[in-house]
């Protein structure tokens, strides 16, 4: 009886799925298009942020001051002396590498009131009601231990900060180097154009 042979037949391939390819370069596409987003993004953070209009300085450095205002009328005790609002600077807040055009400039939107308290106890019992109002708020609070400053006049006394609804850094504490309480509000480095029409509402 004449031997019978079996030739194995190939497994056929694998069937890609329906726009394989096309969903392939989707992904891929995608994948660039984030990198280039990320790539762009990461850039003008190393510039310093986006170029704002002088307008819009002004209005973040006028929110900034309401934010100090509203925190230095809400201290209870009430400091007995009530400093006017000093405009603050940042040696951080510079163009260091050349990135800003001709016509771009950058501030620091930050105020600062210095105060004076009858007491020690009154300083302290203001930095409790305070801290109070903000967790009211829904704010985090973050104590900051006692320093050692070099003044007298609030020497060695605790205090507090926070970061508001508008992204305001507020605080009440002890300068470091006189000892004095004062209020902060730190409305951040803003790159802009410049306008001298905006010089009195924005304080540069």
């Amino acid at each position: 009886m004449p031997a019978t042979t079996t030739s194995a037949t190939a497994d056929p391939a694998p069937r890609r799925p329906f726009l394989y390819g096309y969903r392939a370069m989707t992904l891929i596409s995608a994948s660039l298009v984030g990198l280039l987003a990320w790539g762009a993004a990461a850039c003008q953070s190393m510039e310093g942020g986006p170029v704002r209009s002088a307008a819009e300085y002004a209005e973040r450095a006028a929110e900034t001051r309401r934010a100090g205002d509203q925190t230095l009328n809400g201290l209870a005790p009430a400091p007995v002396q009530k400093g006017t609002a000093e405009k603050q600077a940042s040696t951080s807040c510079v163009d260091d590498f050349g990135f800003d055009d001709a016509g771009v400039t950058r501030d620091e939107a930050a105020y600062e009131w210095r105060l004076d308290f009858a007491s020690g106890a009154d300083y302290r019992s203001a930095v409790d009601h305070l801290r109070a109002t903000w967790t009211d708020r829904g704010l985090k609070v973050t104590d900051v231990a006692a320093q050692q400053p070099t003044g007298h006049s609030g020497a060695g006394l605790p205090g507090i900060t926070t970061t508001d609804e508008h992204g305001v850094e507020l605080s009440l504490v002890p300068d470091y180097y006189s000892g004095e309480p004062v209020v902060r509000a730190d409305g951040g480095c803003v790159r802009h154009e410049y306008d001298p029409a905006y010089e009195e509402e924005g304080g540069y």
